[in-house]
């Protein structure tokens, strides 16, 4: 495929719509490799990911789900279906990657530029993904600022979601997008 047509059919496949077929490590490593090819200024490469398959997987799910029960009891706002929601999310598909930005500690650059190079980095994955035929999707619960312990988020840490992985179960057809000149303008 070509890099044109591998950007037209990516897609934000819904971990509903991913198979639990497993995935290998080889694939997974190759998503990351690409992911750490991604720009960034003054090379501070800001990505960090975990990688959560099988038992894992299953654990920091369960992990996740108790922990927010825990808090809606201590009075946080936390929406208990969207929690369930996640936690079966995380069980169904067969790998997830949890992301985060480490800040330059120097703050050498704005925080802005660091989460622009995460981003990058996961676009990197998610074009990988595609070309590889493989479903994707990245989505950051409202409430994983509730999660660093369970996250291993370390100081100086942004989490910033979870970025599924799996084989396409059902087509997710494209929303398509709106003519291009009508966000250009020409000087």
């Amino acid at each position: 495929m070509s890099i044109n047509n591998i950007i037209k059919n990516r897609r934000a496949t819904p971990p509903r719509f991913m198979s639990k077929e497993e995935i290998s490590e080889e694939t997974t490593q190759q998503l990351l490799e690409n992911a750490n090819w991604a720009p960034n200024h003054k090379q501070t490469e800001p990505w960090r990911f975990k990688v959560y398959s099988g038992a894992a997987k299953e654990k920091v799910a369960n992990a996740i789900f108790l922990r927010l029960e825990e808090k809606m009891k201590e009075g946080a706002n936390v929406n208990m279906q969207k929690a369930e929601k996640l936690r079966e999310n995380i069980k169904r598909v067969p790998v997830v990657i949890s992301v985060a930005m480490q800040r330059d500690e120097a703050q050498r650059i704005p925080e802005w530029e660091e989460v622009a190079a995460v981003s990058m980095a996961v676009q990197n994955m998610w074009l990988t993904a595609t070309e590889m035929g493989l479903g994707a999707f990245w989505a950051t619960p409202y409430f994983i600022s509730l999660l660093h312990d369970i996250l291993e988020v370390k100081p100086g840490q942004l989490p910033m979601g979870f970025f599924y992985v799996g084989k396409v179960a059902v087509d997710y057809p494209s929303p398509g997008r709106g003519p291009v000149d009508s966000k250009v303008e020409w000087k």
